[in-house]
């Protein structure tokens, strides 16, 4: 097995960076996914695309006015367009009784379905919405959309956090404004990876799945990186058993695609294999932000506390700082580690937090820790390793 040391894993976060903005359907997610079936490959796996259906959204324009003042944004991708007049009238704190309001949120606000920036949507009054993004550097930070199949409620633009002073300002002074969200949608197609690992002894058994997504609004690179580096070591890993004749049963490693569309494919793999959510084995699931400089906090989420143990005790032994590993319930879980425990899955989740989040300053090597991300890489492999051979 490969040793998964900081120079392999600096080199793997490292070109995964170089390969452009992953957003779905963009560029940068057909290069990314070259790249990660060749290392899959590399690794020993077999390897496949399951093509996914998609819809890239293409933003004509987008942005707030008022008093020849143009502040530039991007659109809620589950919210509808609002044409090329737009919305005008004044604007206010959410709640008020302008057609235009405004609230502060962090990047994370739809990171699982039914969180209460969906129900302000679903309830509001106002004909629009903006949203200033809150992030370190604010920045521009898009807020995922769960409900890409299902657009609802009305026009929402995000904007820079760096914003909000300006839009309080405007709100005060009762200031009218207009609101201008002109978008549209093309299929374009993307897919899921599958890597598959076959056992040479008790092929009846049940196969260990490991899921991890692929792409995301920017670059996006310690959100995704640090899980795609961990994916590959559990498929070396379990070559590496199947070479010396120790692997008990299969590994098939997924790295799903549109992550931010609400979680496309996920739903696309849970429908064409409705039997992965019951297997005899945990699911693993490599979440966001595994080993990020800029917060190196790591959760451990199981309905099995005695996993979720288990899996911390094999970081501090590959050196992840003890400090800043935390166990908390299943309850807690989000992502696609959410999507498959409500689909009955037992699972075990992996992820961190990130002061970059959904930012375009989420890159390498600034917010990239290799030393974690190469002990999250080794103590995956190991327990890969673990469940193999029992």
């Amino acid at each position: 097995m490969t040793a998964f040391n900081a120079t392999h894993v600096a080199r793997l976060v490292a070109a995964f960076d170089s390969s452009g903005i992953h957003r779905v359907g963009w560029p940068g997610d057909f290069t990314s996914g070259e790249w990660l079936a060749a290392e899959a490959r590399a690794a020993g796996a077999e390897v496949s695309r399951m093509p996914v259906a998609v819809n890239r959204t293409l933003v004509e324009e987008t942005y707030i006015e008022c008093a020849g003042q143009r502040i530039d944004g991007l659109p809620m991708y589950d919210s509808p367009p609002t044409g090329q007049a737009g919305i005008t009238g004044s604007l206010c704190a959410n709640g008020g009784a302008s057609p235009i309001g405004y609230l502060d949120l962090p990047p994370n606000s739809a990171s699982i379905k039914n969180m209460r920036f969906e129900i302000i949507r679903r309830e509001t009054k106002h004909a629009a919405l903006v949203v200033a993004t809150r992030v370190t550097g604010e920045s521009l930070a898009p807020i995922n959309a769960q409900y890409f199949d299902a657009p609802f409620g009305p026009p929402v633009v995000l904007v820079a956090g760096a914003n909000a002073a300006q839009l309080e300002t405007w709100a005060r002074e009762d200031a009218p404004l207009k609101l201008v969200s002109v978008h549209r949608r093309e299929p374009i197609g993307s897919y899921n990876i599958v890597a598959h690992v076959a056992a040479q002894t008790n092929m009846s058994v049940s196969p260990l799945i490991v899921v991890t997504p692929r792409t995301g609004w920017w670059e996006s690179t310690a959100e995704r990186g640090g899980g795609l580096v961990a994916w590959l070591a559990a498929i070396a890993a379990a070559r590496a058993l199947n070479t010396q004749g120790k692997l008990h049963c299969a590994l098939t490693a997924y790295a799903t695609c549109g992550h931010e569309l609400g979680h496309l494919g996920l739903s696309e793999l849970l429908a064409r294999e409705p039997g992965l959510v019951r297997g005899d084995k945990p699911i693993l699931h490599l979440g966001a932000n595994l080993g990020c400089a800029s917060n190196l906090t790591l959760f451990l989420r199981a309905a099995d506390t005695a996993m979720a143990a288990q899996m911390r005790d094999l970081l501090t032994n590959e050196g992840y700082p003890a400090e800043f590993i935390r166990v908390e319930p299943i309850s807690a879980v989000s992502g696609e580690g959410r999507d498959l425990t409500d689909h009955g899955a037992q699972v075990l989740s992996m992820a961190g937090a990130n002061a970059h989040f959904h930012a375009a300053s989420d890159r390498w090597p600034g917010n990239v820790n290799v030393a974690g991300t190469a002990a999250i890489a080794r103590a995956v492999a190991r327990w890969i390793t673990l469940l193999s051979v029992s």
